[in-house]
C-alpha cells in the first residue's frame, strides 16, 4: 500500500520548520531519562495502578493555549508550535524511573488538503493528499516513525468507534461537521537493549476540502502499556477558551487586512483580484476548519497567552522611562518570529514585523507601517494614508 503523503514529515524531515526544530529535540518521542531500577525478574520496577495515580493539571508553556492532566511527580514538557498559520500541540511526560512515557500529539505532522481543493500550500505547514482513514495511516506512520528502531514490530490496527464517536459528538456540539475515524495498534522495538511495549492510538479527521492526523502513545519498559493511562491524558486535554477568543479575533483582523489588501489589488486588474480573492477565501475557509477542529477535540482550558504578554515586567534601563520592557520570555517570542512589540500613545500593545526602525499606528483599524528616517506626512498622503490617523508608537524592548 502507498504510504500517505505526509507521514515522512513525521520523522521530523523536510517538513520541520526552523523554528520548532529545536523544540522537537526537547521533545523526542524517546529519548534516554532517568536510569531504570530492575527487579529481580528484569522486569521495570515502576508500577502503579490507575486507582492509586495522582493526576495534576499541567498548562501549555508556550502559549498557554490547552492544558491536561499528567501524573503528579512525573517529569514533563507541555506546549503549543506555531508554525505559519497553524498551532501545534506537544505533551510529553516520564515516570520518575523512566519505564513509562506518555507522547501525545506530533506537531511535525502538516495539515493536508484534497487535491480537489485547489488549496496552495506552504511548504511545512500544509500538504495535498486525499483523506486516508486511521486504520491505513496509522501503521504506516508507525513504520516511517519507528521502524528502524531494532526489533520494531507492529500488530495490525484495531478500529476504535467509540473514540471516533466521542470526537464527532464533541464538534458536534461546536457547530462543527467532522469524518473522523480511530484506531489502535500496539507495538514495539528495543532500546539499548531493552525491550520497549507501546500503544499508539491514532485519529483522521476530514473537514471536507482538508484533514488533520493525529497520533497518541505510551510506552513501557519491561511491562505492558497502560491503555487507561494514555486514555486519561488524552481526554482530558482542554482547551483555553480565553487563548482561543484572542485567536479568532486575530484570525478575523487578518482576515480584514486581507480583504483590503485584494481591494486596492482589484483597482488594477479585476482579473487578478478574482483570482486572488478565490485563494483567499480557499485558504479563510480551511484554516477557520482547522481552528475548529482544534476547539473540539480540546474544549476549555487555564491561563491566556496574550493576557501574560500584556501583564511584562520592567526590566533593565528602560524601568520607568517610556515604555516598559519585556520579559524574557516575551523577547525570546519575538526574536523566534522576528517581530518586535510597539507601545501605542494609549498604552495598547501591537505586534510588528522586525526590520524598521520607526513604526506608526493607526489605533482605530490596527494596522501598522513601518519606517527607517525621517519621515514626513506628504509621505503619508503619497501612500494613499491620511496622516492624522497614524501615530508613531515606542518599540519595547
Amino acid at each position: 500500500m502507498r504510504s500517505p503523503s505526509g507521514v515522512n514529515a513525521a520523522r521530523g524531515g523536510k517538513h520541520t520548520t526552523r523554528a520548532i526544530a529545536g523544540k522537537l529535540r526537547q521533545l523526542a518521542w524517546w529519548t534516554s531519562g532517568a536510569r531504570i531500577d530492575l527487579d529481580g525478574s528484569g522486569r521495570a520496577a515502576y508500577r502503579v495502578a490507575m486507582t492509586d495515580l495522582q493526576w495534576t493539571r499541567v498548562t501549555d508553556a508556550g502559549e498557554g493555549a490547552f492544558s491536561l492532566e499528567l501524573p503528579a511527580g512525573w517529569q514533563h514538557d507541555v506546549r503549543s508550535f506555531r508554525v505559519g498559520p497553524a498551532v501545534r500541540r506537544a505533551a510529553r511526560a516520564v515516570s520518575p524511573d523512566g519505564s513509562v512515557r506518555l507522547s501525545l500529539h506530533d506537531p511535525d505532522l502538516p495539515n493536508f488538503f484534497e487535491p480537489s481543493s485547489g488549496f496552495i500550500p506552504t511548504p511545512g505547514v500544509h500538504q495535498i493528499a486525499p483523506y486516508v482513514e486511521a486504520g491505513s495511516f496509522l501503521p504506516q506512520y508507525l513504520q516511517q516513525r519507528f521502524g528502524t528502531a531494532p526489533g520494531f514490530a507492529a500488530d495490525a490496527p484495531r478500529p476504535e468507534p467509540d473514540l471516533a464517536q466521542q470526537s464527532v459528538q464533541q464538534s458536534a456540539a461546536q457547530g462543527v461537521q467532522l469524518r473522523v475515524t480511530s484506531a489502535s495498534a500496539p507495538f514495539r522495538f528495543t532500546d539499548q537493549g531493552r525491550p520497549v511495549e507501546a500503544l499508539a492510538i491514532g485519529s483522521t479527521l476530514s473537514f471536507g476540502s482538508g484533514w488533520v492526523a493525529d497520533v497518541c502513545v505510551v510506552f513501557a519498559v519491561g511491562g505492558q502499556p497502560d491503555r487507561q493511562l494514555l486514555l486519561h491524558a488524552m481526554q482530558s486535554e482542554r482547551t483555553n477558551q480565553q487563548w482561543q477568543a484572542g485567536e479568532n479575533q486575530r484570525f478575523a483582523g487578518q482576515q480584514a487586512i486581507n480583504a483590503q489588501q485584494s481591494a486596492l489589488w482589484m483597482q488594477t486588474s479585476q482579473a487578478m483580484h478574482d483570482q486572488r480573492m478565490s485563494g483567499i477565501a480557499a485558504a479563510g475557509a480551511a484554516n477557520t476548519a482547522i481552528h475548529n477542529e482544534r476547539v473540539a477535540t480540546a474544549e476549555a482550558g487555564t491561563a491566556a497567552y496574550l493576557d501574560r504578554l500584556n501583564q511584562s515586567m520592567p526590566t533593565g534601563s528602560e524601568a520607568g522611562v517610556g515604555a516598559p520592557g519585556l520579559d524574557e520570555q516575551h523577547r525570546f517570542i519575538n526574536a523566534l518570529r522576528e517581530e518586535e512589540t510597539v507601545r501605542t500613545g494609549t498604552g495598547d500593545d501591537v505586534q510588528v514585523d522586525a526590520g524598521a526602525d520607526r513604526y506608526f499606528v493607526d489605533e482605530a483599524n490596527r494596522r501598522w507601517v513601518g519606517a527607517s528616517g525621517n519621515v514626513q506626512a506628504n509621505d503619508f498622503t503619497a501612500a494613499g494614508l491620511n496622516p492624522d490617523d497614524w501615530q508613531e508608537g515606542e518599540v519595547r524592548r
